[in-house]
This record gives C-alpha cells, sequence and structure tokens, in this order.
C-alpha cells in the first residue's frame, strides 16, 4: 500500500526501491499456543492509535488503517475515543487487525507474518519483544531470530 509512492519517491531522487531499507514496525513478539489470549491485551494500544495519534482532521495512522480497509472501524473508534468511550473504542478492534500488526501467536502463525513481509518487501523490522525480564525478551527476541533465519532459508 506505501510502496508505490516509496517507489515514485526514490524514482525522483535517482534511485529505485531496491536502493531502499524497507522498515516495518513489527509490534509485539509473544509466543503461543492460545493465541486468544494474546489479542486483548494488544487491542487497547491499537484502539489509541487510531483514536488519539493527531486530530481528527490530521490522524495519519488513522488514515493508513483506512486505506487499508478497515475504514469504518476506524472512523468509529476515533469518535468513540475522542468521546472518551475507550472501551467502546477498543471493543470495535478486529482480533485479525491485532494479528496483523503484530507477531503474536504460535510460531506458525508468526513464521506466516514473516513471510508476508517478506513478500511485501520488507528489509528491516522493528520489533518489541514482550516479557518481563530482560532474559524473557532475550528469550523471545532469539525465538523470533531463529524462525527468521527459518524463513529466510525458504528463499535461498
Amino acid at each position: 500500500m506505501f510502496f508505490d509512492s516509496i517507489e515514485t519517491g526514490a524514482r525522483h531522487a535517482g534511485r529505485s526501491l531496491s536502493d531502499l531499507d524497507l522498515q516495518v514496525n513489527a509490534g509485539v513478539v509473544d509466543f503461543s499456543d492460545d493465541p486468544e489470549r494474546l489479542i486483548a491485551p494488544r487491542k487497547p494500544g491499537l484502539a489509541f492509535t487510531l483514536g488519539a495519534m493527531g486530530s481528527r482532521k490530521h490522524n495519519f495512522y488513522n488514515e493508513v488503517y483506512q486505506r487499508a480497509g478497515y475504514a469504518e472501524m476506524a472512523l468509529q473508534v476515533q469518535d468513540l475515543w475522542l468521546k472518551r468511550q475507550r472501551e467502546a473504542a477498543v471493543a470495535l478492534i478486529p482480533d485479525d487487525l491485532v494479528l496483523k500488526t503484530n507477531l503474536i501467536g504460535t510460531k506458525e502463525m508468526v513464521r506466516e507474518r514473516l513471510r508476508t513481509h517478506q513478500r511485501a518487501g520488507v528489509t528491516t523490522l522493528r520489533v518489541s519483544p514482550d516479557g518481563q525480564t530482560l532474559n524473557q525478551r532475550l528469550t523471545i527476541l532469539s525465538q523470533l531470530v531463529d524462525l527468521v533465519n527459518e524463513v529466510n532459508s525458504e528463499v535461498t
């Protein structure tokens, strides 16, 4: 969705899309055989992003989600958030959106998200491993690195 305009800008600068480091903030990383328990805690953050990042007229993130096919939901969440009906705003966030914007779930679910980013041309993932301690976060990051290496080896 973003790459057409990025490619146009790159061409204006005498570059190609392949010359650029295309980064995605992949959100939280956490693994579980029960992905449902990972979804609900991430909904408030998405509702905040859709509702509070900017003004009603100028919210870049809300506009992005609208272009990504979530227009009605994004506008409703923003409206509810600005009316201070935060719980109602959070309740509108669909589970699939949480899964698309975070690397959470079973290892196979995360592998598939990594493949999706790879097919889209993403070259760098910015991640935030979950965990209460540094050791927990490093363990999750290590598991993610292993999955990234597995997915990368599939195309070579």
